[in-house]
């Protein structure tokens, strides 16, 4: 079973975006339009999925209370 952490985009140059999972800063190829400030799931470098900004930070604060 694989599980998805969602990151923010902080970054965008063309189709290629800079994303911020708080530990590490990423880049990942975008094939649809996002925004900076979007929180994302990334699967293979590609940016697949926008997630709700509520859904992401209660899954990045769960995440850090179990960790």
């Amino acid at each position: 079973m694989c599980l998805a952490y969602p990151g923010k985009i902080v970054k965008i140059d063309g189709d290629m975006a800079t994303i911020d999972y708080d530990t590490e800063k990423r880049s990942a190829k975008m094939i649809d339009k996002f925004n900076v400030g979007d929180y994302v799931i990334v699967q293979g470098k590609i940016v697949i999925q926008k997630v709700p900004k509520k859904d992401a930070e209660e899954f990045i604060k769960m995440v850090k209370h179990e960790g």
